[in-house]
Parts: C-alpha cells; sequence; structure tokens
C-alpha cells in the first residue's frame, strides 16, 4: 500500500514521528511524583503527632519510597544496557509500587463522600443535631463536634493516586522502548507492553458473583449460610445491593468481550462503531479503586469473624457478638469479602489489559 501525497498522504509520517514522552522524561515526572507523596506523608505524620495519622499513611509512604526505588533502576538498568531480566525486575517494582499507592490513596474516595454527605445533610441535617442539641430542640454549644475531614490526609492521598498513574505509566513507557510502533498513530504495538492473563476479566466475572447470587437467593427465600432466617427475611430492600454488583459483573465481562470495544452490528443506528474507551475504563478504574480500598479491610474482617475473634467476650456490653447473632453463618462474609479482594485484583489485570489492547488506532489496536 502506497503512502498518499496532500494532506491526507502527510498524516501518516507525520503520526508515526509524533511519539508520547520518553521513558526518561516520564520516569523523571514519576519519581518526583513518589517524592513529593514520600514527602506529604512525612508532614502529615509530624502534624498527627506519631506515626499512622491516619489509615493507609504507612503504606503510602512505604510505597512511594519504594516507587521511587525502583524508577530509580529502571533508569540505571537502561542507561547501563542492564538486561532484560533486571529492566523487567524493576519494571514490576514499580507496578508494584504503583499498586500501593493506588491502594491507599483510593481512600480518598471516601473523603469525597463524606465531603458530599456533610452538604448533603447541612447544619440543620438529622445527623448534624445528634448529640448537639438540647433536648428541647435548641443547639448545645458544650456538644463535640464531628470531626472534619483533614486536609493534609486528602492531599497526602491525592498525590498517592496521581503518583501511581506516573509510576505505571513510567514502568509501562520502558517496557513499550524499542518496541514496533504503528506507522500510522506512532504508537507502540501492543505485543511491546506489559500483558496481563486473558483469562484476567473471566476471573473477575465469576469472583464478582457469589456475593449477588446468594443475595437473590435470600430474596427467593433460601436458608443458605442463615442462622436466623427471620431477620434475614424480614429485611426490606435485600436486593439493591445486588444491582451495583451485576453491573460491576456486565463490566467485567465488557472488558474482554467484543461488545465491550465495538458496539454489536444488531444495534440500530450505531452498530458496529467502536466503543470508546472511557466509556469502559472511566467505571473499571473507579471499580478496581474502590474494591482496592474495600476489599482488603473487609477481608481482614471476614477472617476475624471465621476465627470467631469477632465475638463479644462474656459479661461485655450485649451491644455486639458473633456475625452468627446478626443472622448469618461466618463463612457467609469470609466467601463475600475474599471475593471481593479478588476480584479487586483480577479486575485491575482486566482493565489494564483492554487499555494495552484498544490504545492507539484501528490499524494497531487489535479489536
Amino acid at each position: 500500500m502506497t503512502t498518499s501525497t496532500g494532506a491526507g498522504g502527510d498524516r501518516g509520517p507525520r503520526s508515526a514521528g509524533r511519539r508520547r514522552g520518553g521513558p526518561r522524561a516520564r520516569t523523571a515526572l514519576a519519581t518526583a511524583g513518589c517524592a513529593a507523596t514520600f514527602a506529604a506523608g512525612l508532614l502529615a505524620r509530624r502534624r498527627g503527632g506519631g506515626p499512622g495519622s491516619f489509615p493507609g499513611e504507612r503504606l503510602v509512604r512505604g510505597a512511594s519510597a519504594a516507587g521511587g526505588l525502583a524508577l530509580g533502576g529502571l533508569v540505571l538498568g537502561t542507561a547501563a544496557a542492564a538486561p532484560r531480566r533486571v529492566r523487567r525486575a524493576a519494571e514490576l517494582g514499580a507496578l508494584a509500587a504503583a499498586a500501593g499507592l493506588a491502594q491507599g490513596g483510593s481512600a480518598v474516595l471516601f473523603d469525597v463522600l463524606d465531603v458530599l454527605f456533610r452538604r448533603m445533610t447541612g447544619p440543620d441535617g438529622p445527623d448534624a443535631s445528634t448529640g448537639s442539641s438540647s433536648p428541647d430542640g435548641s443547639s448545645d454549644p458544650d456538644a463535640p463536634e464531628a470531626p472534619g475531614v483533614d486536609a493534609g490526609r486528602v492531599v497526602v492521598r491525592s498525590l498517592a493516586l496521581a503518583s501511581a498513574a506516573l509510576t505505571a505509566s513510567a514502568a509501562a513507557r520502558n517496557a513499550e522502548h524499542g518496541a514496533a510502533a504503528c506507522a500510522r498513530c506512532g504508537r507502540p504495538a501492543p505485543d511491546g507492553r506489559l500483558r496481563a492473563p486473558s483469562w484476567s476479566g473471566y476471573a473477575a466475572v465469576a469472583l464478582s458473583l457469589p456475593y449477588p447470587v446468594v443475595k437473590l437467593s435470600w430474596e427467593c427465600g433460601s436458608d443458605i449460610g442463615i442462622t436466623r432466617p427471620e431477620l434475614i427475611h424480614g429485611l426490606r430492600g435485600g436486593w439493591v445491593p445486588v444491582v451495583p454488583a451485576l453491573v460491576g459483573s456486565v463490566l467485567s465481562l465488557a472488558l474482554v468481550r467484543p461488545w465491550g470495544r465495538a458496539v454489536p452490528r444488531w444495534v440500530p443506528a450505531v452498530g458496529g462503531a467502536r466503543v470508546p474507551r472511557l466509556l469502559v475504563l472511566g467505571p473499571a478504574c473507579f471499580s478496581v479503586a474502590l474494591l482496592s480500598q474495600v476489599g482488603p479491610a473487609a477481608f481482614a474482617a471476614g477472617v476475624r469473624h471465621y476465627f470467631g475473634q469477632g465475638k463479644a467476650s462474656a459479661g461485655s456490653t450485649g451491644s455486639t457478638g458473633s456475625i452468627e447473632d446478626f443472622g448469618l453463618r461466618p463463612w457467609v462474609p469470609l466467601t463475600f469479602y475474599t471475593c471481593w479482594m479478588l476480584w479487586g485484583v483480577a479486575l485491575g489485570a482486566a482493565t489494564w489489559e483492554y487499555h494495552r489492547t484498544t490504545a492507539g488506532c484501528p490499524a494497531c489496536a487489535p479489536g
């Protein structure tokens, strides 16, 4: 196929020479991000008066330090023409650090939700009056105010998320360096990038199903995993959490099925059109961030309940008890929370593989 002349023919050569930031530039930017995150974490620790000033602070600082070291290894390995296995180890270390930064920084989602909740409730909301008003309805000046969102914590977590993206991008760019590029858009060929298992999307679908399947079975009258049927079956709206879980299942499947890349041809008007990448990657990245934050903590709680550590000691207040007192057998939350944690890992891998195989122009991105 010959290259045409004119405006249309010039597009190919110009695009082929237009390459995004090289590996050194991206690595330098990612290293600066890790350093800024580490410094912000130290300042937040000093402000808090000791270690662990907020949940995830140690993880963020440790991951930012590890990310800086791994990125330094990438630079040295490239400059010294180190063996491929050495550079690959540095790439994997940078990706692991990026995962730690993402897990620690994703809690900023809850900070945002906290701010939105406070704005919606307002000073006259139901939560504002609880514990801060006298019996006659007037405000109580001596009542403690609800703690606000710490700005330093939000900054550290936001920097952690930005550094995670920069570190992962730098690792991927180093892996792409030297790979064959598309003559049309100038992007590296997908085969030159870090790859995730092709079955990760199907694993994500499988791991997303236990929660909605069991919840729906309860709504249909099943007593599986239930110790107090009258309590579980008496709850109204038990099907509501099933909806976002099933949406996540469909999203996981869209990452690996053809209809997640191109609209099926039987759809009127838009059949055969390419699905906008952001329409899939946006919700997928949000879900990965949410699961990476909720999954590990929920898994730890499920393990405690399963091995009896969630039980209240004899003679203590009756407000807490074993998970069976709430109508469930211990294996139920352990199963749910384990699947959530593993779902986050599989969904992250499927999201990366979707990005890897859809980036670029139609000529070089396999559908």
